[in-house]
């Protein structure tokens, strides 16, 4: 399966980006790492927060 990196990346960057106005969870991983990552680091960001990477399957 291949996973769309940047949908992948634009959907962590407004979770996190709006997790920081509400302090949740997410708010603790940097908008900055998120930008930066590689599609290996996005995927363990993304485990790490609860969200499931196949839901940004390629199509």
């Amino acid at each position: 399966m291949e996973i769309d990196i940047e949908a992948l990346r634009s959907y962590l960057l407004d979770l996190c980006g709006t997790a920081a106005f509400a302090d949740m969870a997410a708010a603790l991983v940097d908008v900055t790492e998120v930008e930066h990552a590689s599609g290996e680091e996005l995927l363990t960001i993304a485990l790490r927060l609860g969200v499931d990477p196949t839901e940004f399957e390629a199509k």
